[in-house]
C-alpha cells in the first residue's frame, strides 16, 4: 500500500504558512531566521537560473518585429525570428496560427528528435504541440477513458512521482493505481511490483495505462536502457498504453547514466515490439531551458493513428497553443551552429545548469551522508532529491495528535524553527511507513548548503526533542 494524499496537497498549506511568516518578517516580527528560503521548488528560473537568452531574443522579436532592426540583437537571432515571421498569418505571433503550430512547429520537433535518437525517423504527423504538458496529459488520458464500461478506465502511476499524473488521471475520470518505485534499488522500477499492481487494479478496473517518469521526479533516478527494455515487454504484454513522462531528459548530467528515450529503447528493441507498442512521450520545454513561465511542449505518439490527433485541435486546453511559446520551442529545436554568434553563449548556458545540478548533487550526497538517520540514493537526473528520514515514535503520535503526516509535521517544525520550506514526502506520495522529504537541485550552490546544513541540525534536535 501507498499514500499519494488528497486533493489538498500537504505542499499548499505549508506554502501558504511560509507567505504567512515572510509578512511577518517584512512587518518587523523576530524570528530565529531573517528570510523563509523555498528549498523545495522544481521551478529554475524561480531558483535563480535565467531562462536561454538566445530563446528569450527570438520571442522578442517575434512579438515586435522591429527588433529585426536592433543592434542588440544577434544576427542568428534575428534569423529564426525572420523565418518564424514569414510563416505567420500577418507576419504576427497575434494570430492564431494553427498551421503554423501543426505544420512548422512539428517538422522542427521531428527533426529535433530525429537527431537526438540518433537518426531514428519520426513523423511530424505524430507529434502534437501543446501549451505546456500538465493539460495535455489530461486530454490524452481521457482519449483511452471509457466511460460507458461497467469497471473504470484504471491508469498506473509510479510513487513517488509527480503529482500532475495523478490529477490528471482524475481529471480525465480515470481510476488512480499507484505502483511503487523500489527505493532500495535506487528508484528504479520493478516488473513485479508493476505486475501485482495491474492484479490489485483489476479486480476494480480496466488497466489501460502505464505512466513512467523518466528522469524521476523528485526521486532524480536516471532508467537504465535493461529496466526501460524490461518496461517495453510488461506493456507489451499486458496490452498497455505506455506514458512516458521525459520532460527532465536535459537534465540528466551523469556521463555514465544518460539519458535515452524510451521511443529509441524500442526502435532498438526491434521487431515485433517496434511496431506494436503504443508510446506517448512527453516533452516540455520549462524543464529543459526555457523557462516555465513560456507554457511550450510537445507530444509524441508513436503506433498511434495520426488521425487521432484531430481530438487535440478540437477541444482541450491543448487547442491554439501559445504562438510566443511555440516560437520558443521552434527555436529550442534548432539551436545555434558552432559558426553563428550566439552558439558559445548557449552552450555555456547549457552547461552551467548541468554542472550545478551535477554539483550540487554531490554536495548533497556529502553533507547527508554525515548525518545518521537520512538516507538519500545518489540523483542522477532531474532537479529534485528524495532524501529518506527516521522519525520517532513520539513525533509520530504528535503528528497523529494533530492530524498531520508525520512527513508534513516534520516539514512544519523545521519551517517554523528555520524558514526552510522543504516539499513532505506525502506530496509525491511515498510507501506506507517512510518518511521522506523533496529537496531542490536548482537552488544556487551556497543556499544549497546552508540549507544541507541548517536541515541536518534541525533534523538532530528534532530526534533529540522526541526521542
Amino acid at each position: 500500500m501507498v499514500e499519494i494524499g488528497d486533493h489538498l496537497t500537504p505542499l499548499e498549506s505549508l506554502l501558504e504558512r511560509a507567505s504567512a511568516i515572510e509578512g511577518q518578517l517584512a512587518q518587523g516580527e523576530e524570528k530565529p531566521f531573517t528570510e523563509v528560503t523555498h528549498g523545495h521548488t522544481g521551478d529554475a528560473v524561480a531558483a535563480g537560473h535565467q531562462p536561454l537568452k538566445f530563446l528569450r531574443q527570438v520571442a522578442a522579436i517575434c512579438a515586435y518585429p522591429e527588433l529585426l532592426d536592433a543592434e542588440q540583437m544577434p544576427a542568428d537571432a534575428k534569423d529564426r525570428a525572420g523565418r518564424i515571421l514569414k510563416v505567420l498569418h500577418g507576419g504576427s505571433a497575434g494570430a492564431y496560427n494553427l498551421e503554423y503550430v501543426t505544420n512548422t512547429v512539428t517538422k522542427k520537433v521531428a527533426r529535433y528528435l530525429e537527431r537526438r535518437d540518433g537518426g531514428i525517423a519520426s513523423d511530424a504527423r505524430c507529434i502534437v504541440p501543446v501549451s505546456g504538458t500538465a493539460a495535455a496529459v489530461v486530454d490524452m488520458i481521457s482519449l483511452v477513458v471509457d466511460e460507458t464500461a461497467a469497471l473504470p478506465t484504471a491508469v498506473l502511476v509510479p510513487v513517488p512521482g509527480p503529482r500532475l499524473l495523478v490529477a490528471a488521471a482524475e481529471l480525465a475520470g480515470a481510476a488512480v493505481v499507484p505502483y511503487p518505485l523500489a527505493e532500495e534499488r535506487g528508484w528504479d522500477v520493478d516488473g513485479d511490483t508493476v505486475r501485482r499492481a495491474l492484479r490489485e487494479a483489476r479486480a476494480r478496473g480496466h488497466p489501460k495505462v502505464l505512466c513512467v517518469v523518466n528522469p524521476g521526479d523528485p526521486t532524480g533516478h536516471v532508467l537504465s536502457r535493461e529496466s526501460m527494455e524490461s518496461i517495453i515487454r510488461l506493456v507489451a504484454e499486458e496490452n498497455l498504453l505506455l506514458l512516458a513522462d521525459e520532460v527532465q531528459q536535459e537534465r540528466a548530467f551523469l556521463r555514465d547514466r544518460p539519458f535515452l528515450s524510451f521511443k529509441r529503447v524500442l526502435w532498438e528493441m526491434g521487431p515485433p515490439l517496434v511496431s506494436t507498442v503504443q508510446l506517448v512521450s512527453l516533452y516540455s520545454l520549462s524543464k529543459s531551458f526555457g523557462g516555465g513561465g513560456f507554457r511550450a511542449g510537445f507530444l509524441e505518439l508513436v503506433n498511434i493513428e495520426p488521425s487521432l490527433l484531430k481530438c487535440f485541435y478540437t477541444w482541450g486546453l491543448s487547442i491554439y497553443p501559445s504562438i510566443l511559446g511555440q516560437a520558443m520551442l521552434d527555436a529550442a529545436m534548432e539551436l545555434p551552429l558552432p559558426h553563428e554568434p550566439s552558439y558559445q553563449a548557449v552552450e555555456e548556458h547549457r552547461q552551467v545548469l548541468l554542472h550545478s545540478l551535477a554539483h550540487n548533487s554531490r554536495l548533497l550526497q556529502e553533507l547527508l551522508g554525515r548525518a545518521p538517520g537520512i538516507c538519500c540514493h545518489p540523483v542522477q537526473g532531474g532537479s529534485r532529491a528524495f532524501p529518506r528520514i527516521q522519525l520517532p515514535p513520539r513525533a509520530l503520535r504528535r503528528a497523529q495528535e494533530l492530524g498531520l503526516e508525520p512527513n508534513v509535521f516534520f516539514c512544519r517544525e523545521l519551517l517554523e524553527a528555520t524558514g526552510i520550506a522543504l516539499a513532505p514526502g506525502s506530496e509525491f506520495g511515498q510507501p506506507e511507513g517512510t518518511h521522506h522529504v523533496g529537496l531542490s537541485l536548482l537552488l544556487p550552490a551556497a543556499t544549497l548548503e546552508r540549507v544541507l546544513l541548517t536541515f541536518t541540525g534541525f533534523y538532530s534536535s528534532f530526534l533529540r526533542d522526541f526521542s
